[in-house]
């Protein structure tokens, strides 16, 4: 088959640019299972970081949000200082999917090259197709980082917060979560409750916790508004203006930004989960990770010296990294022909387009480039219209 559009991916930023394409009339075809990496990934029990307000999906009349949802399934709703559910989540985006989208394929890209008319695919049942233009939005996955100091021992006695799996499996088992973020802080909780015996190694010396939301006065909100990440004017500024960040600011330093802001810490409602129920080593290095008898052996140096930790599980809460490179699915010659602002960071224009035309990367990836709410769902607000537009015009 020939294609106008194709969007690989059925998370929250390709489902809102289907939702836009399709109002907008623009022929288009998804791939991907929906909300994949949600659904299989992240443990059940899981609670959004986000707040209600910014954990939606986005169509362009704002008629399928995640508040109207509640309202018609008689949820409650709060725009903040309200937890939202992982299973929650999921029911609203598979209503949005419904209304807004419609059925992605369930099919993974396997191949993307270029062609003469565009790009060649290839799907995972074998079937190959041309596109003129393809929308990449595949998420987070391919970016997960595992410090080269735990490369001594492989899965399952190490592996990233992202494959955990079922947490039921980890019941009276010994685990060991490296890192500080909500990642590890939740983690430790979910597997804590499951009946995991966990302890926590971070580096730093103190745990952060984001202060308690709640709803707050007109006045309040004007000070210091709510936005898509974190609160405050500059935080709004992050959230509601990320192709201006990408403008304003030369490659080096919104790199250097995105890496740097928005550092590890944990939700106001989580911790009461992990303090005093799960055991946190402050001021702890991990050297190397060796395999011994099923075990993982952890040479660490903390505030008593260097010693050894021995469990059954060692998790990587160790966060993500763009480089283009590691998405397989690209073919060596068109990887090599996408220009790079440094590294595997790609080059892309305001309207989230690579050097090679028609081709758009959204998501995290385009975070080095628009700013961290591009970490986040609620940077779909942004992407989705732009690039909708884009594809409209051309």
């Amino acid at each position: 088959m020939d294609v106008d559009t194709t969007i690989v991916g059925a998370g929250p930023y390709g489902l809102s640019i289907a939702a836009h394409l399709r109002s907008a009339r623009v022929p288009f075809e998804q791939f991907g299972t929906p909300l994949d990496s949600w659904r299989t990934f992240m443990p059940r029990g899981m609670v959004l970081k986000s707040e209600r307000f910014a954990s939606n999906l986005w169509d362009p009349e704002r008629r399928y949000s995640l508040k109207r949802f509640c309202e018609q399934n008689e949820l409650p709703y709060q725009p903040v200082g309200s937890p939202l559910s992982l299973e929650h989540f999921l029911r609203y985006a598979d209503w949005f999917r419904a209304q807004a989208v419609g059925e992605p394929r369930d099919l993974r890209i396997i191949d993307l090259r270029r062609a003469a008319r565009g790009f060649t695919l290839k799907l995972s049942d074998g079937t190959e197709f041309s596109s003129r233009r393809v929308v990449l939005a595949t998420g987070h996955l391919a970016y997960q980082t595992v410090p080269v100091e735990l490369a001594g021992a492989a899965e399952p006695l190490v592996l990233h917060s992202a494959r955990i799996g079922d947490v039921a499996r980890y019941a009276n088992r010994d685990v060991c979560i490296i890192g500080a973020g909500q990642s590890a802080l939740e983690t430790a909780a979910i597997l804590h409750e499951n009946g995991a015996r966990v302890r926590m190694l971070v580096r730093r010396d103190r745990l952060d916790w984001n202060a308690p939301s709640k709803p707050r006065s007109a006045l309040a909100r004007l000070l210091e508004p709510d936005a898509g990440v974190a609160t405050g004017w500059k935080s709004w500024a992050i959230s509601e203006m990320p192709r201006t960040f990408r403008w304003y600011f030369p490659p080096e330093r919104r790199h250097w930004f995105v890496a740097r802001s928005y550092g590890p810490s944990g939700s106001w409602w989580l911790r009461r989960r992990v303090e005093g129920n799960v055991e946190v080593s402050l001021g702890t290095k991990v050297h190397s990770v060796g395999a011994q008898n099923g075990r993982a052996q952890l040479q660490v140096e903390g505030p008593a010296g260097r010693g050894e930790v021995t469990a059954d599980h060692v998790i990587a809460a160790t966060g993500y990294k763009v480089d283009i490179a590691r998405l397989a699915y690209l073919e060596a010659s068109l990887l090599d022909s996408i220009e790079r602002e440094a590294g595997g960071i790609p080059r892309l224009d305001s309207s989230f387009e690579t050097s090679v035309p028609g081709l758009f990367m959204v998501g995290i990836t385009s975070a080095p480039v628009f700013g961290p709410i591009m970490r986040f769902m609620y940077g779909a607000k942004h992407a989705a219209p732009v690039v909708a537009r884009r594809l409209k015009a051309a």
